[in-house]
């Protein structure tokens, strides 16, 4: 199925050696390659030397967090931001991530366990503040702290009431990001957390997805617009719902066709949006990120 989706041969491209994270991503997440493979070994050592991520961790305060306030770690120079893009960037975990992952675990987590805007406000959380953080703590090896456990009890549930995906922000209708968000950081939850309940969570919000009436000539456009860094887009439900298995539900196959017909004549997508703070790409041309994500997708529907 991969081949026959594709235009041309993306794979050469995301392997160039100008972009060493997504050339590690490709190796690892595409080709298999194992973390003890010489090749992916050097990457990641280039990883480490980009100029991006020197710079994130010169902007590093010597007590972990980043920003101007440690307190309020969901500011746009914030822990949250950073951590999000070296998670990205493919940065191997060491002392400075840890610091960082407590840092925001110190100034964001409420007492019901889910990551909140304001720590001390049961109303600050939302399944988007929890589920989006939840794979960057897993990646920098915060699985079984503590905290983290409490973040995916409260995010099983949250997630399990009959309210769940109710937002204010979204005119108190079922919130398609919500499930998003939540589909995220279940994806990470490890296996001796999983039970009957968390798998019911799962299959709901699959549900809600695939079964959404979606609108793509007026109100869910934009979701055909692939942006880096992608949360809210149709690539970005899509690859949610394959990480839980989806990829080969009837209903997934449309929807995938709609991302399919994006590429241009090489295989390649195109970047529609990118971060202000630390743009990645540049709008409206072929993006390494996005067909990245467009071909884990697809490999994980070829792969059922």
């Amino acid at each position: 199925m991969l081949k026959h989706s594709l235009c041309g041969d993306p794979l050469p491209w995301l392997l160039e050696p100008e972009n060493p994270a997504v050339r590690y991503w490709t190796l690892t997440d595409l080709l298999g390659r194992s973390a003890d493979d010489l090749e992916v070994q050097a990457v990641r050592s280039a990883v480490a030397e980009q100029p991006l991520v020197r710079e994130l961790f010169a902007l590093q305060h010597p007590q972990g967090y980043w920003g101007d306030d440690e307190t309020k770690p969901y500011t746009a120079q914030g822990a949250v931001a950073v951590l999000s893009l070296l998670h990205r960037l493919a940065v191997t975990p060491d002392q400075r991530t840890a610091a960082g992952c407590d840092s925001f675990l110190k100034f964001c987590q409420h007492a019901s366990g889910g990551f909140s805007l304001t720590r001390t406000l049961r109303s600050g959380i939302f399944p988007c503040t929890t589920g989006e953080q939840l794979p960057f703590l897993v990646y920098f090896g915060f699985d079984d702290d503590p905290r983290v456990e409490a973040a995916f009890a409260f995010l099983v549930e949250d997630m399990a009431t009959a309210d769940a995906l109710d937002c204010g922000r979204y005119q108190h209708r079922p919130c398609l990001w919500g499930a998003i968000a939540a589909l995220n950081g279940l994806a990470m939850l490890p296996a001796q957390q999983r039970t009957p309940q968390s798998e019911q969570v799962v299959r709901r919000l699959a549900n809600r997805l695939l079964d959404a009436e979606y609108d793509f000539a007026g109100e869910h456009k934009r979701w055909l617009t692939f942006g880096v860094p992608r949360t809210w887009d149709l690539l970005a439900a899509l690859k949610a719902l394959a990480a839980h298995g989806y990829a080969r539900d009837a209903r997934f196959a449309p929807l995938l066709q709609l991302v399919i017909d994006q590429q241009d004549e090489h295989g390649r997508w195109l970047c529609g949006s990118v971060s202000r703070t630390w743009p990645l790409e540049r709008r409206n041309r072929p993006s390494k990120w996005v067909t990245l994500d467009a071909l884990r997708v697809l490999m994980m529907a070829a792969r059922g």
